[in-house]
C-alpha cells in the first residue's frame, strides 16, 4: 500500500459498489454493498439516482451515452473551481421577484442556443458579486444540454484561474499543454471544438500583467467572434472596453442584441439567500 489514498480506496471498496457514471458531473455513482437495489449516489456533486427500478429503452441508453460524452468533454476542457456548481439549474434557483426578468431572458437564450444553425449568441451578464450570474450561466448550459439531448459541446473558463494557470504555464510544461488544449477547443478551427464557451468572472483576474491579460481575452474574442459565448463580469460594459480595448468590445457587441443581462443592485445577495 503506497499511501493514505490507497488505504481509503480499499476501505471504500469494502463497503460500496461502483454502479456507473454520474449523469450530472461525470464522476462515479456508488451504492452500499448491502443495498444494491437502491439508486446510486455521487459523492462528488451529491446526485442521487431515483430511477433505479425504471426499465430503460435503447433511446434512454443513447441519451445517457450522449450525456456522458458531453460531461466528459466539459470536465476535460474546462477550468472550473469545482464540479458542485454543475448542479445549478433554473429550477434550483432561489427565485425573487427581481430575478424574474433575468430568468426569462436566460431561458430565451438557452432556447435559441439549442436550435440548429442559429444566429451566434454573445451573451454578457454584468453586475456586482453575489447576484446569481454564474448560477444563471450554468443553468443555461444545463438547459441547452436538456433541449438538445446532450448534443452541445460546452466548456467553462473561470477567468481568474485561467490567467493564473497561464502564468504557471511559463515554467510548467503540463500546465502549458493543458492551456493549449483548452485554447484549441475555444478556437474551434476545424468545427469540432466547443459549440459554446462560458467565461466566468472576467475582470477579477490578477492584475500583475494587465497587458498580457488583455491580449488573452482579445484572443478569445477573436476566436469566438462568430460563435456562441457567455461572459459574466463585475465590470460595466463601458469599463470592459477601457480594460480590454474597444475592438474587443466591438466583437462582443456583434451578436449581443437581446442577449445582455444586467443583474441589478436590487437583486438580493444570492449567496446569502442560499
Amino acid at each position: 500500500m503506497d499511501n493514505l489514498g490507497d488505504a481509503i480506496k480499499i476501505m471504500f471498496a469494502k463497503h460500496f459498489v461502483d454502479v456507473g457514471a454520474c449523469p450530472q458531473c461525470g464522476a462515479r455513482l456508488y451504492v452500499p454493498k448491502p443495498r444494491p437495489d437502491i439508486g446510486g449516489a455521487c459523492p462528488t456533486c451529491g446526485y442521487i439516482d431515483s430511477n433505479k427500478h425504471v426499465v430503460r429503452t435503447d433511446e434512454d441508453w443513447t441519451l445517457e451515452a450522449h450525456k456522458n460524452d458531453q460531461i466528459s468533454y466539459f470536465n476535460s476542457n474546462s477550468i472550473i473551481p469545482g464540479l458542485k456548481i454543475m448542479s445549478n439549474k433554473f429550477e434550483t434557483m432561489k427565485m425573487t421577484p427581481e430575478l424574474n426578468d433575468v430568468v426569462k431572458t436566460a431561458k430565451d437564450i438557452a432556447v435559441r442556443m439549442a436550435k440548429p444553425k442559429h444566429k451566434p449568441i454573445h451573451s454578457l451578464f454584468t453586475g456586482s458579486s453575489g447576484k446569481g450570474k454564474t448560477h444563471t450561466a450554468i443553468s443555461i448550459v444545463n438547459e441547452v444540454w436538456r433541449l438538445t439531448n446532450y448534443q452541445h459541446k460546452i466548456l467553462f473558463i473561470d477567468y481568474p484561474m485561467f490567467v493564473s494557470m497561464q502564468q504557471q504555464a511559463i515554467n510548467d510544461k503540463d500546465a502549458a499543454k493543458f492551456i493549449n488544449k483548452v485554447m484549441y477547443e475555444i478556437r474551434d478551427e476545424k468545427g469540432k471544438g466547443a459549440d459554446c464557451v462560458v467565461i466566468d468572472d472576467l475582470g477579477t483576474e490578477p492584475q500583475m500583467a494587465n497587458d498580457w491579460n488583455s491580449s488573452k481575452f482579445n484572443e478569445i474574442m477573436r476566436a469566438r467572434e462568430d460563435k456562441d459565448i457567455i461572459i459574466t463580469t463585475n465590470l460595466a460594459p463601458e469599463n470592459i472596453a477601457d480594460k480590454y480595448n474597444e475592438q474587443t468590445m466591438s466583437r462582443l457587441r456583434k451578436f449581443a442584441k437581446g442577449n445582455f443581462i444586467n443583474f441589478k443592485e436590487n437583486i438580493p445577495d444570492y449567496r446569502r439567500a442560499m
